[in-house]
């Protein structure tokens, strides 16, 4: 069992190491919002379904069809989503888009009341009341460096991550990693008609681009579904909210963006509830697991 807990944990940790310099790649890849998004898009699509085919070695078909129609609605959402945090972290500080989009997972907790039917324990309303507090700091800040459209693409991202850990929770009979890859071509495909060019201007991109596609966008996410067969969903969201320090980190190292004294406030108060509430969570599952445990052997 410890050897389990500790490959699952390393292989999250290690899902967020690669993940975190994903906003720093995007703001050195250039300005040209739809190029950065065409390579994501159709370069880390493909590399989503080669890690797949080593991951489940069924058919495509015989992958998805449990999932039925919410296969198409799940893959909708794969394509509007990375655009849009490719265009927030155009428009907006990268600390500001991190922290709005690491409230997808208590988002996905109301919306799996909305349409599962699943309870909403008293802690997760304090724990959204307190986020929402945070949200409002970020949106309202003065003389932000954030615009209004970046912070509303930041949003409306962990909007769908969280309509898609939803789907991904109804329908856990299927394997719905082809439908990101197949949201992330079609987006890459869109993006293509937009495009100033298809490649990189200049030498120095080209690493960054082929880093950013290969590598960052697609592998972490192949590591966080490999991650959960040894521990939790909740253990492994706990885990992803390292990339909103560590992504900060990044572009504050590099390009010296450094968040504003309401940023870091609202940083911190948006993770540190979302830290306490996944901790408690986890807490109140093993006692109940040890409850459990113990009515059997007696």
């Amino acid at each position: 069992m410890r050897s389990h807990l500790l490959k699952g944990y390393g292989l999250a940790l290690l899902g967020v190491l690669l993940l975190s310099p994903d906003a720093l790649l995007i703001r050195l890849s250039g300005n040209d919002v739809w190029q950065s998004n065409a390579w994501r898009g159709l370069v880390g699509g493909l590399m989503v379904l080669v890690y797949n085919h080593w991951l489940d070695k069924r058919s495509l078909w015989e992958q998805t069809k449990p999932a039925g129609i919410w296969f198409f609605v799940n893959t909708l959402l794969n394509t509007l989503s990375p655009f849009a945090f490719v265009y927030a972290i155009h428009h907006a500080n990268v600390t500001d888009v991190l922290v709005v989009v690491a409230f997808s997972p208590l988002l996905s907790a109301l919306f799996s009341a909305v349409f599962l039917g699943e309870k909403v324990h008293l802690r997760t309303w304090l724990a959204v009341m307190v986020c929402g507090v945070g949200l409002a700091i970020l949106f309202t800040q003065p003389n932000s460096q954030s615009s209004l459209s970046g912070l509303l693409a930041a949003f409306f991202c962990a909007v769908m991550l969280a309509a898609q850990f939803v789907i991904i929770r109804a329908k856990s009979e299927a394997n719905l990693t082809p439908a990101l890859a197949l949201g992330y071509m079609i987006s890459g495909v869109i993006s293509l008609f937009f495009a100033s060019a298809i490649f990189p201007s200049t030498l120095m991109q080209w690493p960054i681009f082929l880093l950013m596609s290969t590598l960052v966008v697609p592998l972490p996410f192949v590591l966080f579904f490999l991650s959960l067969r040894y521990i939790s969903a909740a253990e492994t969201s706990l885990i992803m909210l390292l990339e909103s320090i560590l992504g900060s980190l990044w572009v504050w190292r590099v390009l010296n963006e450094q968040p504003s004294s309401q940023t870091l406030l609202a940083g911190i108060l948006i993770l540190s509830t979302l830290s306490f509430h996944t901790l408690l969570a986890l807490r109140i599952t093993d006692d109940q697991g040890s409850i459990t445990q113990k009515a059997t052997r007696s």
